[in-house]
């Protein structure tokens, strides 16, 4: 599978790291209370890094495309 263009891995990495998390906490807050909710959007929050550190890493997508 071909990468993305540079522009577009970035908000992708982006909406990776904020929006999963901040919707496990709130959701988690609002079904199961304050301490839950902030121990699952945590949880979510890991998953989300090690996703992000895996495609940046692995998968090459630090690097800026040469052909413009």
């Amino acid at each position: 599978m071909k990468k993305p263009p540079y522009y577009y891995r970035i908000p992708i990495l982006m909406g990776i790291l904020t929006i999963p998390p901040i919707g496990a906490t709130q959701l988690g807050w609002y079904f199961f209370g304050k301490q839950r909710g902030f121990d699952c959007g945590m949880i979510v929050a890991v998953i989300s890094v090690i996703i992000a550190a895996y495609l940046m890493y692995e998968k090459g997508w630090r690097e800026d495309d040469d052909d413009y």
